[in-house]
């Protein structure tokens, strides 16, 4: 063989492996969070609410069905159950901060409680975006705005948990704000 032969050879063989390795990277079980906005227009300052109370999202049943109530199979059950573990995961990750003193699912708000609200926009095979809203416990009024997408997502319960997380890092993210 002469050197040209071996040269080539290699240069092939180099080709070859950084041709698999650009495959390989694109077929990783990987999820791409795309934070779209974060508004916080508090009257008064975050770390004054020394509670949370956390409401389930509005899903509507338009976004993962079109067939009657009476007909939904077992994975649209499930997607109907969907906004009571998003509110699981949030509850969960908030109290791993330790932000708030009180953190509920219902109850009466007072003067120190914060609301957590929100909805899913989209929910998909691909892609589940929400939009959350924080507002004052008594007024009623929005203090702070949070719109995601997460996509790539491949497993729904997996992804759930993520999307949990990212709220409860929003909302310890905007306590000194």
């Amino acid at each position: 063989m002469t050197s040209d032969t071996v040269s080539i050879g290699r240069a092939l063989l180099l080709l070859c492996i950084a041709c698999l390795l650009f495959i390989s990277a694109g077929c990783a079980a990987t999820s791409t969070t795309v934070i779209e906005e974060e508004v916080v227009t508090n009257p008064k300052p975050m770390y004054s609410y020394t509670s949370l109370m956390i409401r389930d999202f509005e899903l509507k049943r338009e976004l993962y069905s079109d067939s009657l109530p009476a007909a939904m199979s077992q994975r649209e059950n499930q997607f109907a159950k969907l906004p009571g573990e998003l509110s699981d995961h949030i509850e969960r990750y908030i109290k791993s901060h330790r932000t708030y003193q009180n953190i509920s699912r219902d109850g009466n708000p007072d003067t120190a409680t914060l609301l957590l609200t929100g909805k899913f926009i989209r929910l998909g095979r691909f892609k589940i975006s929400v939009a959350a809203s924080l507002r004052d416990g008594i007024s009623g009024q929005e203090v702070a705005y949070f719109r995601e997408t997460l996509w790539d997502v491949l497993d729904t319960t997996d992804s759930l948990s993520r999307l949990g997380r990212e709220i409860a890092d929003f909302i310890d993210r905007i306590q000194y704000k």
